[in-house]
Parts: C-alpha cells; sequence; structure tokens
C-alpha cells in the first residue's frame, strides 16, 4: 500500500524523518506547481536522488565537482546503454568501472539530495506519494536493489540537517524564496492525496503517555484546555516523536499503552486486547464507557475468545491490520454488548507481533462520531516499530538476567 500525503499538513521533513526511522524503502514522489522530484530510500537510507530541473543529474553534479571527466562520465553511460535491462544506477556503474573515488561519489550524491531536499522545502503546496515496489528508480529508469553488487547510500539524518541549515543560509541570503501563494496552481482532489481528512483529526486527547505519570484529574482537564488552543500536530510528527521515546519504555504496558495513545487520538474509542491462552483480555482502553477527558483507564472484565471470533482469530493468527466493517457475532456478544456498538460501522483491529507471534492487539473505533479517512500506511509503520519495541524489551531483559546469572557465579 502507497503511502500518500499532503506537503500543506504533513511537512517533507516529517515524512523523511519518519521513512528513515522506520527503514522502508521505496521511490518517494514529491509533486508541486513546478514539477515533481523524487528521493529513492532503501532500508531508510537515502541512495538516489531526481531534482525537477533535469540538469542536476548525478552525473553532471560529479563532473561539476571535478569528481570525473566528461570522456568518463560518457564511458559510464556507454556502459549502461549496452547493459541493456541489467543497467544499475549510474553512480554504481561508475564505482565498478572504477572512474569515480568512492568519498567523491558520496559527496556528489549528498550534493544532489541536499539541491533536491532544499527545492523542496520552499514548496508550500503539495502532494507525496511512497511507491513500495519492489523496483527502485534511479537516472531514469528501474532496477531492483538485490541485484546491485555496490551501492551508495547516504546517512539520512545527516543529509536532512545539512539541507536544512543550507535552506536556512540561502534564505537567510536571498539565494532562495517560498513560492508565491498567489501564483496558479493545479487543483488536487482529496483523491489524489489519500488522506483527506487526515489534518482533522483531534489531537492529544489524552497524549500518548497520559497516565504513565498518574496524572491527576485536573492535569488532565487542564491538559484538554491547553491541547484545544494548540495548533493541530501532524500524524506523521507525533509517529515520529513516538518512534524517539519507545526506546525509554520499560515494559510491555507501557509499549502498548503508547499505541493506544496513538491510535485513541484517530478514533473516539480504543482499548487494548492483550493475548493470552485462546482468548483476549481488555487491559486499557480510551472512551471505553467513560468520557475521552479520563485519559487511560483500566477496563476489567471483558474476555474475547478468539476461537468464536473470525476477524480477531484472523488478526491474531496472521499478524495483520483489519479495518473494515464488524459483523462478527462473538465481538457483538463479547464486547460490543458490554461498551456499545459504534454507530459507524467501522472497526480497527492492529496487532502487535514479538518473536514471530501476536503478543496484544488495539481494538478501536469511532463510537458516535462520523466516521473519518484512517490512516492505515501510518498505522501498520506504528505496529511495526512497537513490536520492535518488545522485542528490544525482551533482548534486554535477557541479557540482564545473564549478567546476573553470570556475577551469581
Amino acid at each position: 500500500m502507497s503511502f500518500t500525503g499532503d506537503l500543506e499538513h504533513l511537512p517533507i521533513v516529517d515524512v523523511i524523518q519518519l521513512l528513515n526511522a522506520t527503514r522502508k524503502s521505496g521511490v518517494l514522489g514529491v509533486r508541486g506547481r513546478k514539477g515533481e522530484s523524487q528521493l529513492v530510500f532503501m532500508d531508510g537510507y537515502i541512495i538516489s536522488a531526481s531534482h525537477l530541473n533535469n540538469t542536476l543529474r548525478i552525473g553532471q553534479v560529479l563532473v561539476e565537482r571535478g569528481a570525473i571527466t566528461e570522456d568518463n562520465l560518457e564511458r559510464a553511460l556507454e556502459e549502461q546503454s549496452k547493459a541493456g535491462s541489467k543497467r544499475k544506477p549510474l553512480i554504481g556503474t561508475l564505482l565498478e568501472m572504477g572512474l569515480v573515488e568512492e568519498k567523491d561519489a558520496y559527496a556528489g550524491l549528498q550534493s544532489l539530495i541536499e539541491m533536491t531536499i532544499v527545492e523542496i522545502l520552499t514548496w508550500k503546496r503539495g502532494s507525496f506519494v511512497l511507491d513500495p515496489g519492489p523496483e527502485l528508480s534511479a537516472d531514469g529508469y528501474q532496477y531492483c536493489p538485490r541485484d546491485i553488487s555496490r551501492e551508495i547510500s547516504i546517512d539520512t539524518r545527516g543529509v536532512l540537517m545539512d539541507s536544512l541549515r543550507i535552506f536556512d543560509e540561502k534564505m537567510r541570503d536571498g539565494e532562495l524564496s517560498l513560492e508565491d501563494d498567489a501564483e496558479e496552481e493545479p487543483e488536487i482532489t482529496e483523491d489524489d492525496l489519500g488522506l483527506a481528512d487526515l489534518d482533522q483529526m483531534e489531537r492529544r486527547i489524552p497524549g500518548v503517555f497520559v497516565s504513565l505519570d498518574d496524572r491527576p484529574t485536573e492535569s488532565v482537564h487542564a491538559a484538554k484546555e491547553v491541547a484545544a488552543k494548540e495548533p493541530e500536530i501532524n500524524p506523521v510528527r507525533r509517529l515520529n516523536e513516538l518512534i524517539a521515546a519507545l526506546p525509554r519504555l520499560r515494559s510491555a504496558p507501557e509499549v502498548a499503552q503508547a499505541q493506544l495513545g496513538y491510535v485513541g487520538d484517530i478514533f473516539e474509542r480504543a482499548l487494548t486486547l492483550v493475548v493470552r491462552q485462546g482468548e483476549t483480555i481488555a487491559e486499557k482502553g480510551i472512551g471505553i464507557n467513560t468520557s475521552r477527558v479520563a485519559g487511560v483507564v483500566p477496563v476489567p472484565g471483558i474476555r474475547i475468545p478468539f476461537a468464536e471470533s473470525s476477524i480477531l482469530r484472523q488478526a491474531v493468527e496472521s499478524g495483520c491490520l483489519y479495518c473494515g466493517s464488524e459483523h462478527d457475532e462473538a465481538f457483538k456478544k463479547y464486547l460490543l454488548d458490554r461498551i456499545g456498538a459504534p454507530v459507524p460501522e467501522k472497526i480497527l483491529l492492529l496487532p502487535v507481533r514479538s518473536s514471530g507471534k501476536t503478543i496484544f492487539l488495539t481494538y478501536a473505533d469511532f463510537g458516535s462520531r462520523s466516521e473519518r479517512e484512517v490512516p492505515v500506511e501510518l498505522l501498520n509503520m506504528l505496529a511495526a516499530q512497537t513490536g520492535q519495541a518488545l522485542e528490544n524489551l525482551s533482548r534486554r531483559r535477557l541479557q540482564q538476567k545473564e549478567t546476573g546469572t553470570d556475577q551469581a557465579g
């Protein structure tokens, strides 16, 4: 599934950080009034870029930097032409032919990526889409990463920081200017964006870690009043913040609650279901038989045998997100009769797996609110990161146990 969005509400800096943090691969196409630029990711690293200015290509960048000669560029292009369908990216071809030093290749590619990002930063509007297909694109043709014996990849965080620095300096010196809002722009429909209602989500009610510090009710009310006055935070930035916080969490319940908080900002009601032998047990929830203002609260007494629920069993066994209408009798009997059926029929089941099995799921629905667009790709990224956090916690406990055993011996 493609990851799409609107630059006006999901800034490119947050998008790049998210793709890096979640180790995504694919071609990120960014389209604005001026044209389209691309950034190519592999496992979260940027390995290529395509600037909307066709004269800014990696070969020309390397020539202008003195890293290669025009003759060597022609030789590499000729070699690419001979390779036909087995062509490799130009920078890889230059490296394999020994026509460029690796450090010069890195510097040239970083320069091209920086120019591409800096250009996009000047756009006030536009859309993006990540094509996660197995074939990536660079230098005007597609290739399969596994077929490349030698690839140059750039540290995403480093190049992003450098791009922001360059952007700030050029804006300060008057060498750059932002897009003029008065200039005519092509109309972009909600279908083109794919996340039309994402920017209208309610934010920070409650925060991801509301109950970790046992805040009193007064603090929760105060936090809501402050949040109502604050500008909305985009879901990509929110996810970046959550991912950065996951390594600081010390237990599986804290990890589950972090995911619960994020999902609870999208849906009216959310509930953590812990997988036990043959059933799921409700742990904590948001808006379940209580006001959302109460934040994250325990939800005792709800058990759902997943042997009796086809959608629950499928989610537990496959580990795949389910988002759709609910017509499961077991869900109605064991859950909805207890918490009340949602007005829109759409529900979410977001399983989190660790060591090959589902540890818990987050259930969510829109309660009495109208149905909204669900950012499925962001939720899949979230579940992958919380699953990784659980595995890291498991390894940490094992190491601590082994260290304690060694010291005892």
